[in-house]
């Protein structure tokens, strides 16, 4: 991720979501996600979780507060203690 997103106008916008991921077979597996901001570019969350979260994975993040689902990558993530990821999720158009 370049440093330019950090200088991005970002908007504390705490609330839970999830973010679902779909196997080969069709099983979704959902992981319990809070947000933390919104910027222009993405989305700023926190998973805890034993699992590592794969940026190479293709998600939709499901908001109770919104009535569509929306894809989202993951651009980056940093452990922060043994079960705590920080994300940075970036809206996909497809």
């Amino acid at each position: 991720m370049s440093d330019e997103r950090r200088d991005d106008d970002r908007s504390p916008d705490f609330r839970n979501v999830e973010l679902v991921t779909t196997n080969g077979e069709g099983n979704e597996k959902a992981y319990a996600v809070t947000l933390r901001d919104t910027s222009d570019t993405g989305l700023g969350g926190m998973y805890v979780g034993q699992e590592t979260l794969s940026p190479s994975a293709t998600f939709v993040l499901r908001d109770a507060e919104d009535d569509e689902d929306r894809r989202v990558r993951i651009v980056w993530t940093k452990r922060v203690a043994e079960y705590v990821q920080m994300l940075g999720l970036e809206v996909s158009e497809n």
